[in-house]
């Protein structure tokens, strides 16, 4: 199958293409943490582990994955990343699973609940292509029903390499300055982002 569809929820507005058995292997489970590990995510980004980018928050979005096939839809804007796929498979994971493979001891993605979130692929070095469909600050937009995100996947006999110097999508998250990797203790900032992360986990149940 070259072409697969996938939806899933938003329930932050970042989301990964995750080769989540390279990326298991690299996580040291957390029982304490802060929020600067975040930038976990940026590392295992350009160790070709994950494609973590910024989406519309809070909708329930379809993706349309095609391998080596170029779409030649309209869209809004785009990137390039690059991956390495190594268990014939990748794994769409949302925010909330994300940040809880960090934060919990024995915790490893995919989450159980959304281990069908995946599409079977060849091993190999792969040029990811996400294609954003629709403008995000048109409030009159609707997703049911439509494809709002298209990611090709094309195979490269050597790896591509390319690196990503923030979060994809995002204007500057995380960065050497950021607060997220400050060694300092930030209790306000801790608090309010775990305040968001078990809000998004009750709209996940």
């Amino acid at each position: 199958m070259s072409t697969q569809k996938i939806n899933i929820i938003a329930d932050g507005s970042i989301i990964a293409i995750a080769n989540t058995k390279k990326y298991n292997e690299t996580l040291n489970n957390q029982t304490n943490w802060s929020w600067k590990q975040l930038n976990t995510f940026l590392l295992e980004t350009n160790k070709d582990n994950l494609v973590v980018f910024d989406c519309a928050y809070g909708e329930e979005w379809t993706f349309e994955f095609s391998i080596n096939k170029e779409n030649k839809q309209d869209f809004f804007r785009k990137f390039e990343q690059s991956i390495e796929i190594t268990d014939n498979a990748l794994h769409l994971i949302t925010w909330t699973d994300l940040t809880s493979s960090l934060q919990f001891k024995n915790t490893t993605l995919p989450e159980e609940l959304n281990n069908d979130q995946k599409i079977n692929i060849e091993n190999g070095f792969y040029r990811v292509i996400v294609k954003q469909l629709f403008d995000h600050e048109d409030d009159d937009y609707d997703p049911e029903n439509k494809t709002s995100y298209i990611v090709e996947l094309m195979s490269e006999i050597k790896n591509p390499d390319i690196k990503a110097e923030t979060i994809i999508w995002t204007e500057d998250f995380p960065n050497d300055d950021s607060s997220f990797l400050s060694d300092e203790p930030d209790e306000e900032m801790d608090n309010f982002l775990n305040e968001l992360l078990e809000t998004a986990k009750k709209q996940q149940r």
